[in-house]
Parts: structure tokens; C-alpha cells; sequence
């Protein structure tokens, strides 16, 4: 392999693959990332096995070939010496030169044939959708998903096709978001596909790269997307997700209506305060027409009022405070609502008008 590129959108290609190398170093071959040059093209992959992501440049290719690199070291390298172009030659398997300027550097390739191989995506499904509209739904979803290993569909958003509407939901066991959006298009009548939040997290990354629209294209076990040649290629989680249905309450004792800048503020206030507690416990006691908002730690008290419209019994219910945080900051809109039907039972929040959106979360058990 021997060829020229650009230093700086080496750096940045770089960048963006890197995120598939597993965090956890259980194989040292997936610490790599592929060079392979052909047809005036560098083609950069790195894969986890669950997510693969591969950035293709165009380059000055003298002599078509692949090696393996070590890729936290190339990443650190190569952007000491972005500013500069870049020269590559491998003349055999184990050293890879980069020439930059007058001065010129060895490194040692890793085990190219060790590397796992890259399955094709054959498209049985796709979806398009705006790309304004992709975000603000996996913004709205995705902080809900599970992070632990412990059941893995958790750490899933389900995607949901109805037509040309798409539902995504995501739950932890202690909470849980929806979102609706229309797509421009789909073939997936009355599919369900199960997307790792990881790999949402990363594609949603490349979003502001695309001209208007977002195509997921769906084989039978993994997702891909491209946009402006970075190619994001994620499994599917195959089992089968939650009723999250039986989960989302319907009938309520207490509505109240709030405007969501004051109630997130008095939020953030009271969840300094807890902190340096153990749990993050916020006390809302909603009263005729406010909701005061308590919280207490070794630091001292916050105790906060904020009008508000109650429909329904005064009640007092107690919730993790960053679990509202992550909510409150991803929505946009200026009232909100807060759906009370016991103290102990699922609360919901949902738009004061239309259904774009709710998120459940569990409130804290407290003994008053």
C-alpha cells in the first residue's frame, strides 16, 4: 500500500471510526483500525462486533492495499501531524511508514488476517425520515435505555413502524420515553426493530452531516446508515422487546400543568442540593395551584414554589431528580403536564396538547 492524503481529513476520519473500539479490551485485533486503499480511496473501519464504523477519504493511491493499525495510536499520531499532508507506505505486513513534511515515522502493523470480516447489509427494509426529525427522537429517547449488561433488550430502542409513523421507545426499569415522528417514507408496514442506544448514539453523531434526509436501510439482523461516506453498521437486538403498553397508565387522580422552564429550573436547584446524597430525592407536594419543591442533603434545604394548574387531588410525590433533569432538557416546549394517579404508581408527563411524546418514571418510596 503506498499513498497521499490530507492530514486533517485523515484526523477527523479517524475520529469518527474510532468509536467502535470496544471500551473493554477483551480482544486486542478489535483495538485496530483497517486501512484499505483502493479506486482513490482510504477506507477506514473499526468494529466492536456489535457496531462497525467505516469513513471513507479520497486519496492520491499509488499502490492499492490493507493493513491493520493499533487505533488509539494512530488517532494520537496522526492528529500531532494533522496540519500537515500525509504520506503512507507499507511495503509488507508489519510496518506501516507515515511520511509527513520532511520527517518520516515506523510503525509497527498489527495481525491483518486475525481481523474480523465486515458482513453486507442486504436491504429488506428501509425508512427515511427528515434528519431534524431523527434527532430530536433518539434525543428523546435515548438517555431512558438501559446501560447495564443485565438484560440486553434494554439496552435497545425500539423502533416501531405504524404506517409512515414511527414510535421509538426505550426503558431502563425505572423509567421510560416515547416519541412519535411521520417519515418521508417506509416498506416496514407494522415492523418492529430493536436498535442498540450505543449505536443510535453514534449515528445521531453524523446526522448534521446529511443534506435533508436519514435512510436506514434493515437486513434481518443489523441496521445501516450512511452519511456523506460514513458508514455506521449495527446488529439488531433479535429478542423480543417489552409490552411496554401494560406499562403506561392511563387513568389519573391529579393533572398538573406547569410551565417547564420553572419547573426544570427549581429541579436543578434542588438536585445540587442532593448530590451528596445517596439517592437524588426531589419532594413535589402539589397543592391547589403550585407545586412546592423540597429537597435536603448535609448542605442544607431547597425549598422552591412554582405555580401551577391542578386538576385533581393535592397529593405528594417524590422522584429521582436526574431522572426529570434528563427529560426536562431534551423538550422544548413551554408547559408541560405531570400525570399523578397514586403516590407510588407510575407518573407520566406529556405534552399540554398532542401525543409527540410521554415519559414514565417510577417515583421514590418514601415513609412520611
Amino acid at each position: 500500500m503506498k499513498l497521499k492524503c490530507d492530514g486533517l481529513a485523515l484526523s477527523e476520519a479517524i475520529f469518527k471510526v474510532i468509536k467502535a473500539i470496544p471500551i473493554k479490551k477483551n480482544n486486542s485485533v478489535l483495538e485496530g483500525i483497517k486501512l484499505k486503499a483502493q479506486d482513490g480511496y482510504l477506507t477506514l473501519t473499526a468494529t466492536d462486533l456489535e457496531l462497525t464504523i467505516t469513513k471513507r477519504i479520497t486519496a492520491d493511491i499509488k499502490i492499492e492495499g490493507e493493513v491493520l493499525i493499533n487505533g488509539k495510536f494512530f488517532s494520537e499520531f496522526v492528529r500531532s501531524i494533522s496540519h500537515k499532508e500525509i504520506d503512507l507506505e507499507c511495503t509488507d505486513s508489519d510496518v506501516l511508514r507515515i511520511g509527513y513534511g520532511e520527517n518520516k515515522s515506523d510503525v509497527k502493523c498489527m495481525n491483518l488476517s486475525d481481523y474480523p470480516l465486515i458482513d453486507n447489509v442486504v436491504a429488506v427494509n428501509t425508512l427515511e425520515i427528515q434528519k431534524d426529525e431523527f434527532k430530536d427522537l433518539i434525543y428523546k429517547t435515548n438517555f431512558s435505555a438501559s446501560v447495564e449488561d443485565g438484560r440486553p433488550i434494554l439496552k435497545g430502542c425500539l423502533f416501531e413502524v405504524n404506517g409512515k409513523e414511527l414510535t421509538v421507545v426505550s426503558l431502563d426499569g425505572y423509567r421510560l420515553s416515547l416519541a412519535r415522528k411521520e417519515l418521508i417514507s417506509s416498506d416496514a408496514e407494522n415492523k418492529k426493530f430493536v436498535i442498540p442506544a450505543r449505536s443510535l448514539n453514534e449515528i445521531v453523531k453524523f446526522a448534521d452531516e446529511a443534506e435533508d434526509t436519514i435512510k436506514l436501510v434493515f437486513d434481518k439482523d443489523k441496521l445501516l446508515v450512511n452519511i456523506n461516506n460514513t458508514v455506521v453498521i449495527s446488529r439488531l437486538i433479535t429478542s423480543e422487546f417489552i409490552n411496554y403498553r401494560n406499562i403506561i397508565t392511563t387513568a389519573f387522580n391529579t393533572k398538573v400543568t406547569f410551565n417547564k422552564k420553572e419547573f426544570y429550573d427549581s429541579i436543578y436547584r434542588a438536585t445540587i442540593m442532593t448530590k451528596t446524597g445517596k439517592n437524588n430525592l426531589v419532594k413535589l407536594d402539589v397543592k391547589d395551584n403550585c407545586i412546592l419543591i423540597e429537597a435536603n442533603s448535609d448542605f442544607g434545604v431547597v425549598n422552591e414554589t412554582i405555580p401551577a394548574s391542578v386538576e385533581g387531588k393535592e397529593t405528594i410525590i417524590c422522584f429521582n431528580g436526574k431522572y426529570l433533569l434528563d427529560f426536562l432538557s431534551v423538550i422544548d416546549e413551554e408547559f408541560i403536564s405531570m400525570n399523578i394517579k397514586t403516590n407510588n404508581a407510575p407518573c407520566i408527563f406529556t405534552q399540554v396538547e398532542g401525543n409527540d411524546y410521554l415519559f414514565l418514571v417510577l417515583p421514590m418510596k418514601v415513609t412520611y
